[in-house]
């Protein structure tokens, strides 16, 4: 990998608008709502910022009962949905790692492990689909090229004929990206490689990048402002356009960040560059207790109902595959979320949705909630 970044590269499909680019001069259009400054490199001055105004820590989401509240401004436009403004998307995920299933391909041992997380996957999502939320699996190489193995006719006829991950897809509703630690000789365009196998390919989502470039383990994002080659499959190109998160190693020091924006550069995460062509979203914390947080900060007027809220997290599979692991799951984090949804506070979405509904309903502009 090259040490330095590439240049940030303009392309189609970023929902500028020439109308866009007007409105960025006005006040929380680009806004960090929190005690940074905000820094943009169509701007002049650095004056527009926010601030932030403590809450009491939320222990349970039901002392969440209260909608958005309504901006000073003029209200964001619905989308083709009619949804309100001040509404918190988040996004819940899955990774399967680069050792599942443990042992050699083809073995008993990785057989039955591949077989084992299968069930729970189809458990997971089917009380996901249940409760009409989304779900987002992202797998690294090795259990997509298990499921090449062992997905065969007798398997296939337990799935409605067809594989797991389009039985995920197409029965199930879930959303399926690339995860890629970019070790055992596969990187992020290898892994998109197989999910196109797979027949379930097309995603452009860089499902997990350690974001800070002083870290050994820093996973250089900004190489995909240009299509990746593989390494296992030399032929095969990906681009990737949408980082989740900002990871640190073991996810120990995570930023605490929602939002979007385009970063700027490797030294210049947090700081949107308009005509960027990666986009990325912050995670922000502590699950649905997090989320609901993120609620309160619309409801009493801390952040404006015009910069977008965002969380995500992953549910990981150690946490499917334990006893009772879905049905746990489905109480701990399905069902509240499934609440708060149902009372008009929360959409949850999947990564590729909410590029659109940045674009649609938030003009693409760039706000990061980051105190």
């Amino acid at each position: 990998m090259e040490g330095t970044a590439a240049p940030p590269i303009e392309r189609a499909g970023t929902g500028l608008r020439a109308a866009d680019l007007k409105t960025r001069d006005r006040p929380f259009d680009l806004a960090i709502v929190s005690k940074l400054t905000v820094v943009s490199k169509m701007r002049t001055s650095s004056s527009c910022f926010g601030w932030v105004t403590s809450l009491p820590f939320l222990t349970s989401v039901a002392l969440f009962g209260c909608g958005g509240s309504s901006s000073e401004e003029s209200p964001t436009p619905k989308n083709e949905v009619g949804r309100k403004p001040g509404i918190v998307e988040v996004v819940l995920f899955t990774h399967i790692e680069d050792g599942t299933p443990q042992g050699a391909l083809g073995s008993a041992p990785s057989q039955k492990g591949y077989l084992e997380l299968r069930a729970k996957l189809i458990e997971t999502a089917t009380l996901a689909k249940a409760r009409k939320l989304s779900w987002v699996l992202q797998s690294d190489w090795k259990y997509l090229e298990a499921a090449l193995v062992y997905e065969d006719a007798a398997l296939k006829a337990t799935t409605n004929g067809k594989n797991l991950f389009v039985h995920l897809r197409d029965d199930l509703g879930v959303a399926l990206d690339p995860h890629s630690h970019e070790k055992g000789g596969y990187n992020y365009a290898d892994v998109a490689y197989l999910l196109e196998k797979l027949g379930v390919g097309g995603s452009t989502v860089i499902g997990g990048h350690i974001w800070d470039p002083s870290l050994p383990e820093f996973a250089e994002w900004d190489r995909f402002r240009q299509p990746l080659a593989g390494q296992k499959y030399p032929t095969a190109l990906w681009s990737g356009d949408i980082l989740i998160g900002a990871g640190t190693p073991n996810h120990v020091n995570d930023p605490r960040v929602s939002g979007a924006w385009h970063p700027a550069d490797r030294n210049h995460f947090f700081e949107d560059e308009p005509t960027g062509n990666v986009r990325a979203f912050g995670k922000w914390e502590n699950g649905v207790t997090g989320v609901a947080e993120l609620v309160g900060l619309y409801a009493n007027g801390t952040v404006p109902t015009t910069t977008l809220l965002t969380a995500s997290w992953n549910i990981g599979p150690g946490e499917l595959t334990a006893k009772d692991g879905p049905a746990t799951i489905d109480t701990t984090v399905f069902a509240p979320l499934a609440a708060l949804r149902d009372q008009g506070v929360v959409h949850s979405t999947d990564f590729t949705s909410l590029v659109k509904t940045w674009q649609t309903e938030f003009g693409g502009v760039a706000g990061i909630y980051m105190p």
